[in-house]
């Protein structure tokens, strides 16, 4: 299953450019080519140039000087993190899945070990809205928003904002593929009267965060995950 979000021509500009950064044909420093030379390498026109300069500045990789030009900043790495966008558009859903895994259990661990009392307070409250959000008023769109609270909840409780602010990207890219995992749970119950996975799934997780039992928080995360992944059609 792919993602639809084609990547635009100024992102793959913007993107090779900061490979040559990252290889050093740039330095920190050092002045980039002028527009119009940037737009015949690439065979664009300088509208795109400029516009995929924007996206590098934006993101802390560029700084700008008004008539002298763009110039690699001391950060080169950027100061924002984004997928590289693929020629035929962004990642595939199973790609960010994997992301989301390798992030999502390394939070549900250290969030065992580091969670305080008003963490676990948050996760409990953002479990609760989840529950009630499906059940009072089968409104799956909020439920996924209050399903990405809960792990963002999480998140926090690890104390580390590099985990947080990766766990809230991967959320926000999936939102759209984590509503219709609720909405096809929900359509599941209708049909079996079956109660939802995700319930047992995600108290168990909170359960261990709150007993400070980082194994059993690891274990729930990826039992957790491995369902999640198999509601959308994925490999678990």
């Amino acid at each position: 299953m792919t993602l639809h979000r084609p990547a635009s021509l100024a992102s793959r500009i913007a993107q090779s450019l900061h490979d040559d950064i990252l290889a050093g044909r740039y330095a920190a420093g050092g002045r980039l080519p002028a527009e119009a030379s940037l737009a015949d390498t690439f065979g664009v026109s300088r509208p795109i140039v400029r516009e995929a300069i924007a996206q590098l500045k934006a993101d802390g990789v560029l700084v700008t000087r008004k008539g002298s030009g763009a110039f690699v900043s001391e950060t080169p790495g950027g100061q924002a993190w984004r997928v590289a966008s693929a020629p035929d558009g962004g990642p595939t859903l199973a790609q960010l899945f994997e992301l989301r895994r390798v992030v999502e259990t390394a939070c549900a661990e250290m969030a065992a070990e580091r969670r305080t009392a008003a963490d676990v307070d948050a996760i409990r409250a953002a479990l609760a809205a989840m529950q009630a959000q499906a059940d009072g008023h089968g409104d799956m769109a909020s439920a996924a928003a209050a399903d990405m609270a809960f792990h963002h909840a999480i998140a926090e409780a690890a104390h580390n904002p590099c985990f947080t602010g990766l766990t809230d990207f991967v959320s926000q890219q999936m939102l759209a593929a984590r509503q219709r995992a609720w909405e096809n749970t929900a359509r599941l119950g209708a049909a079996t009267g079956a109660p939802r996975a995700a319930d047992t799934e995600h108290t168990a997780l909170a359960d261990a965060i709150a007993a400070g039992n980082a194994p059993a928080a690891r274990e729930a995360a990826q039992r957790h995950l491995s369902a999640a992944a198999a509601r959308l059609g994925l490999a678990g």
